[in-house]
């Protein structure tokens, strides 16, 4: 009589490959949301960083710096660093730096939108989930808040 070998058979192997499929998609969906809330968190915290250099240069000029609609930090929209005089190129900081580097966003080709007056601004950024600031899309910071509203104050 030959011995009885104990194996697996079809449909356990492929309950097993099931299983491990649904758990190893419910890992990369939970990973996605983990990355997407990290990168709105980054953008509250750079929106954070830029109202605070505009809050020190109202300070100091009681005003806002006057400029049409830029791309903060975007190669070649020479708005890199925040002095005392305005949004500039890095390369020509010639008076006091409020703002060494703008933060840029934290995917490629991913700027705020930068819109002022010496009354008011508008700085564009997007979020991906739910933020403090509420659902995802479009908001516009603002010296007096955040909200979807793209008006200079």
């Amino acid at each position: 009589m030959r011995p009885v070998k104990s194996a697996f058979t079809i449909l356990e192997l492929l309950i097993v490959i099931v299983l491990v499929g649904f758990l190893a998609a419910i890992a990369i969906y939970s990973l996605n949301l983990t990355r997407a809330s990290n990168r709105d968190a980054k953008r509250v915290s750079d929106v954070s960083v830029i109202r605070a250099a505009l809050s020190q240069y109202w300070l100091r000029t009681a005003s806002y710096p006057e400029h049409a609609p830029v791309d903060l930090g975007k190669p070649g929209a020479r708005a890199d660093t925040l002095t005392a005089t305005g949004w500039v190129e890095r390369a020509a900081v010639n008076s006091p730096v409020l703002i060494q580097r703008v933060p840029t966003g934290p995917t490629v080709g991913e700027f705020y939108r930068y819109h002022g007056s010496a009354q008011g601004y508008s700085l564009r950024f997007k979020t991906e989930r739910q933020t403090a600031y509420g659902s995802a899309g479009i908001w516009y910071a603002h010296a007096d808040g955040v909200d979807r509203v793209d008006v200079e104050r």
